[in-house]
């Protein structure tokens, strides 16, 4: 949030560190605000009950995307130079299910679970409890998964260096998968609930957001030769 304002000088490492506490503070308060400190809203988007979590997921996802874009165009950051992890494949598919077995099983991930163990739940405090012995078998175990921890290494993988392209065509490609993946969700959870009206409506949603990623995709090809290399 304030990292374009320290990186530049314009604040200080001290009032940077106040910024984050701030925003820390204010993530957790949203969190709880949302209803996404209770289990029940999570565990709900793995039964098709509402779409509220893929909703703010893709709307944060999005609106950070946007404003790393913005803020690259004026200089006050250096995209290229933000450290991303490489990609590894199977590691991080393993990781992934892993992952969404123990959030649909649970309802939380670890930042839900700290803004709920703040408000006092149990079960919360049980998941926190798990995630510390979780941790401690991984570490300790590293010896003996460090060979797939950095198998399939694919190095630092982007949208737009998959095309040749800029930092925009990433920004084009993740508002259509986006798009898409929200427009599918409704759909899917409409239709669980029988809502065949309201289903009906976010098909056509779903129809604009197909026939928009096919479009960015082939738009993305046909400018591969137009836009520079970032």
């Amino acid at each position: 949030m304030s990292a374009p304002l320290y990186i530049n000088g314009v604040i200080s490492g001290h009032t940077n560190m106040l910024f984050s506490i701030f925003g820390g503070f204010l993530f957790g308060f949203f969190l709880e605000a949302t209803g996404f400190a209770s289990g029940k809203n999570i565990t709900d988007e793995f039964y098709f009950r509402n779409n509220r979590v893929i909703q703010m997921m893709v709307t944060a996802i999005l609106t950070s995307t946007f404003w790393f874009l913005v803020f690259g165009s004026l200089g006050l950051i250096q995209i290229q130079n933000i450290w991303t992890p490489n990609l590894y494949l199977w590691p991080y598919i393993f990781g992934g299910l892993l992952f969404g077995v123990g959030m649909a099983m649970s309802g939380y991930c670890p930042g839900t679970s700290v803004a709920a163990i703040a408000s006092g739940k149990k079960d919360a405090m049980v998941f926190g409890l798990g995630m510390l012995v979780g941790m401690a078998i991984f570490i300790f175990g590293f010896p003996f998964e460090k060979d797939f921890y950095v198998s399939s290494d694919l190095g630092q993988v982007y949208w737009h260096t998959l095309f040749g392209a800029n930092t925009l065509v990433s920004f084009i490609i993740t508002l259509a998968i986006g798009g898409f993946f929200m427009g599918f969700m409704q759909y899917i959870v409409s239709y669980v609930n029988k809502n065949r009206t309201e289903s009906k409506e976010y098909s056509m949603q779903y129809l604009i957001g197909v026939l928009a990623l096919i479009f960015v995709i082939v738009v993305t090809v046909l400018l591969k030769t137009l836009l520079p290399a970032s």
